[in-house]
């Protein structure tokens, strides 16, 4: 398959794909805000007496803007029978279907927040272990966003070397967690983290593939050649 238009041309050739890339970037914007709040709480100790609106409301209202976009692009498609729009169709459902992902898997993080640290986990092994690849998360969430909304294909690439050579870095650190001899409630916390940190980078990096990739290889960009 081809490359076809690049999705700063798909997007901003009518008001459909323009509102409903915007509805994407929405669900983007409340991750990064999500994530910022999860990050605070897990890390820094800040209190999560905002929890309800910064993180369960804001995940809800992730779902709902995945529930518009599907049936916008499903009622844009039984109206309106142009081919050259099922490229663009065929992105928006992939990449809500991710950023649906990201706001789980952030809210997965909080509950790790308050359902294990309680039990005497040592906040000194999460400084340790994952201050630096919660910073890039961070960082690739920021990247990822705006990358889509210009469709930037070289900062495209970019994320998702850069979310590949987490995922390995991420995956060192699972490795070494489960081979230490630190105490259950920290390894299993510390493991669950980790795991939430690289699907996190894995989402983003799919994010980043509808960019630059083909409709049929998107999501695909991060997997090994084979032998």
């Amino acid at each position: 398959m081809t490359m076809f238009r690049s999705i700063k041309d798909l997007f901003s050739s009518d008001n459909w794909s323009q509102s409903t890339a915007g509805r994407v970037g929405e669900m983007l914007d409340l991750c990064g805000s999500m994530y910022d709040y999860a990050q605070a709480v897990l890390l820094a100790g800040q209190d999560d007496s905002k929890v309800q609106a910064r993180i369960y409301d804001r995940d809800k209202r992730i779902n709902i803007l995945e529930c518009e976009v599907r049936r916008s692009v499903v009622t844009h498609l039984a109206l309106d029978h142009r081919s050259h729009d099922i490229p663009t169709a065929l992105i928006f459902m992939n990449v809500v279907k991710d950023a649906e992902r990201i706001g789980d898997y952030i809210k997965n993080l909080y509950d790790v927040s308050r359902d294990l640290l309680p039990c005497g986990f040592d906040k000194a092994l999460i400084e340790t272990y994952l201050r630096d690849d919660s910073s890039t998360i961070e960082n690739l969430l920021g990247r990822t966003t705006k990358a889509f909304r210009v469709s930037d294909e070289a900062e495209s690439h970019a994320i998702i070397d850069d979310a590949r050579q987490l995922g390995v870095h991420i995956e060192s650190s699972i490795i070494e967690v489960s081979n230490s001899d630190m105490a259950v409630c920290s390894a299993v916390s510390l493991v669950l983290v980790l795991r939430f940190l690289k699907r996190i980078a894995g989402h983003l990096s799919n994010i980043a593939s509808s960019v630059v990739m083909p409709v049929d290889q998107m999501d695909f960009y991060d997997e090994p050649e084979a032998p």
